[in-house]
């Protein structure tokens, strides 16, 4: 019998999530592996996440050693939970030239979800981006370009569940993007610009408005999302998980921002190696950049603060037009 509370406050749940350890957590663990008979050896808590997840080390005469990850997910988040196993089941079994963990069990316990994945090979790509080289940088940029074109491509016909209402979700946050910075803390200069930059800009947005060609889209493509592994000297791009903000939408460059906010981080050639990979046709210019700024302001998750002290030399700039060139090297 478990502790977790069946309909948690937001508060509780993050309390919850960001404090409890593996003892209060090993219940749930217990009836996660009787339900699915998974003899687990060892038991761990991984700390990176924002949702409690954990690694379940197996009998070697079970999976030969292997190892299974469990994530858990609150009530409040029930939609990360559909993101992610909706879109598990589609890619379990495609061929996306990297791998993706692949979606073993599912289930419910105290109203709190939980899925039960392959561990993946390698290690995260931000445990070793300080040693990188350019050169390697690039080879992973534009491997990730390639996976996500392969990604888009996929037919989502089977998953209408994670299918946003393009027009609408634009409305919605374009009405709420004040407000949601604002209490994000954004920098007074930037806040006041911030009205008149999406009044300017957001038009660039409307060529994918009423387009009806969908796609499954990751939306959080950052090293610590990305596993790699070292070979003949350099670190390739092997595997990619959490796909807990994935969804439906017609707009690709949705995907473009994370790589290029998080990993590019100012140096134009790792941008430019992304849409190298991913086969992008269209121009590199300052409408790209804007087109991509607006969707960053308007995404419904993320915080831009972090992203103002976190890509180089963006924690002065006073408008958003300064930092579309930062942001988004071309």
């Amino acid at each position: 019998m478990t502790k977790l509370p069946h309909n948690p406050s937001y508060d509780e749940a993050c309390d919850i999530c960001d404090h409890w350890q593996l003892k209060d957590w090993q219940p749930l663990l217990d009836i996660i592996a009787d339900r699915h008979d998974i003899a687990v050896t060892q038991v761990s808590q991984n700390f990176e996440g924002t949702n409690p997840v954990f690694e379940l080390t197996l009998n070697a005469e079970q999976s030969e050693g292997h190892a299974y990850i469990v994530k858990v997910l609150a009530p409040n988040w029930h939609g990360q939970y559909q993101s992610e196993y909706l879109s598990l089941q589609l890619l379990n079994g495609q061929d996306l030239g990297i791998s993706v963990p692949k979606l073993l069990y599912s289930g419910e316990v105290d109203n709190w979800r939980y899925l039960v994945i392959e561990k993946l090979e390698g290690i995260m790509l931000s445990s070793v981006m300080a040693k990188l080289t350019l050169e390697n940088k690039l080879e992973i940029a534009h491997a990730l370009g390639q996976f996500s074109a392969r990604l888009h491509r996929l037919d989502v016909a089977e998953i209408p569940e994670i299918k946003l209402d393009w027009p609408e979700f634009v409305r919605l946050q374009r009405i709420n993007c004040y407000e949601k910075r604002k209490k994000q803390r954004v920098p007074t200069a930037l806040l006041e610009n911030l009205t008149p930059y999406l009044d300017q800009y957001i038009s660039r947005l409307e060529p994918f408005l009423k387009n009806g060609d969908m796609h499954l889209i990751h939306t959080d493509l950052h090293p610590g999302n990305l596993m790699v592994a070292a070979h003949a000297g350099q670190y390739r791009l092997v595997g990619i998980f959490d796909f807990g903000d994935a969804l439906v939408c017609p707009d690709p460059l949705f995907e473009f921002a994370s790589p290029a906010l998080l990993f590019a981080q100012g140096e134009p050639r790792i941008f430019h190696a992304f849409l190298d990979g991913y086969d992008y046709r269209g121009k590199r210019d300052g409408s790209l950049q804007q087109h991509m700024m607006v969707l960053s302001l308007l995404r419904h998750t993320g915080d831009l603060n972090y992203l103002l002290h976190h890509v180089p030399h963006c924690g002065d700039e006073i408008c958003w037009q300064a930092l579309e060139s930062k942001f988004f090297p071309l």
